[in-house]
């Protein structure tokens, strides 16, 4: 009871405090933005509704602040479905899906895709802040409370937060896969079907979601080895956690169902990951490519900001798996692996490779837990991340609000 007490108050605290440092930065930089000459934003990248509001004097100028870039596309789908414009498929459908159970009352009382957009803002904070609590339970069930204290205030002020409450998938993304592992924690028998269920609607999330089921194996391997005596003893739970696996990929065999009888292409994702400029490559090649565009500075100033960030904050939970991989359960290390080399395996052309990677490898918790075990067993580090994740953060909320790629 203790230890739900405190994880709630940990959790609201890093979450408040996180989120109003956000507001604090984003709302005198829309003033100032809006007030010099407006925002002189692409329209591709915003809505029509925020180029309309577009002075320091209007509220809504505020209100629409973080309306931007994929967002734009969630919110659409939302609203208005695949089919308005060619090559939204990339976007996976459960997120979408999801702004719309709210979005839709909404509609009834705000004018536009407006109402999508404020359901697509609350409930990204709202899973973030769940999310905050089910990393300090998993955090401190395998360490202790400060060190799941640690991890959760690292993860609310982690330079890409922001993702975290500007409509993006992350924090639906982020939940599903801490709820799977808060599943096969407590391991019953039933567990084992809503850890696969989370599991599955985290795959509908986000392409990348397909490799959980890498860790559920490993952890079915891990909790009825050796097989053979098991097998004897356990057949019963052993076929039901096995047949509970199944359950994962059936979202996205779903999704791949509805594009084949749309568009008579199963795999047209894919080819829409592809028309959007990322193509596959062999893991880490985008690291090196990123790593040599910097060192023989062919990188433009205006891309040298992104190159170096996405750079350090891809190598960073290589480093910590590499250092700390016994510290956490096999299925844990076996997972951020998984997601790790999986998202490594596209790329994007010169002269930003590494786009986005920072983003997707954020959402890796356990990297974040191996970030808090960083922090106990190297206090010398710790003035760098008090200085440096909320000044990067703060730089990646001015650049955001103002219409800047950040990942």
């Amino acid at each position: 009871m203790h230890s739900l007490v405190s994880s709630n108050d940990e959790a609201k605290n890093a979450f408040i405090f996180s989120r109003i440092f956000l507001l604090l930065i984003t709302l005198p930089v829309i003033a100032i933005a809006a007030g010099k000459a407006g925002f002189p934003f692409d329209p591709t990248q915003v809505t029509s509704e925020v180029l309309q509001h577009n002075s320091p004097f209007d509220l809504q100028t505020y209100l629409l602040a973080w309306w931007r870039w994929d967002n734009v596309f969630y919110v659409r789908i939302a609203a208005l479905g695949y089919h308005h414009q060619p090559g939204l498929t990339v976007f996976f459908p459960l997120w979408p899906a999801t702004i719309r159970l709210l979005g839709y009352p909404l509609s009834l009382f705000l004018p536009g895709e407006t109402a999508y957009y404020i359901s697509s803002i609350i409930l990204s904070n709202l899973l973030f802040f769940v999310s905050l609590q089910l990393l300090y339970r998993l955090t401190n069930k395998y360490f202790d409370a400060a060190l799941a204290k640690t991890a959760v205030w690292l993860l609310a002020f982690f330079p890409y937060t922001i993702f975290f409450s500007f409509g993006y998938t992350e924090s639906l993304f982020l939940f599903f896969c801490l709820a799977t592992f808060v599943f096969l924690e407590r391991g019953r028998k039933r567990d084992w079907w809503l850890a696969s269920l989370c599991a599955g609607l985290a795959a509908t999330t986000r392409e990348t979601g397909a490799v959980i089921i890498v860790a559920l194996f490993v952890c079915f391997l891990q909790h009825y080895w050796p097989l053979p005596q098991y097998l004897r003893s356990h057949r019963r739970e052993m076929i039901n956690a096995l047949c509970s696996l199944l359950i994962i990929p059936l979202g996205v065999v779903i999704y791949m169902l509805y594009l084949y009888l749309n568009w008579h292409n199963p795999l047209l994702f894919l080819h829409d990951v592809i028309s959007w400029g990322r193509h596959p490559v062999l893991p880490l090649t985008a690291l090196f490519s990123s790593l040599w565009y910097l060192i023989t500075f062919v990188v433009p100033l205006d891309s040298l900001y992104n190159n170096l960030l996405d750079l350090c904050f891809t190598i960073l939970p290589i480093i910590l798996l590499i250092k700390y991989w016994r510290r956490l359960p096999l299925y844990y290390s076996v997972f951020a692996l998984s997601l790790l080399l999986y998202s490594l395996s596209t790329a994007v052309d010169f002269p930003n490779p590494l786009m986005s990677i920072p983003r997707y490898l954020m959402v890796i918790f356990p990297c974040i837990i191996l970030l808090a075990v960083e922090w106990k067993q190297n206090p010398a580090c710790h003035r760098y991340i008090i200085i440096f994740f909320p000044l990067t953060l703060a730089v990646n909320v001015v650049l955001f609000a103002i219409g800047r790629w950040v990942a």
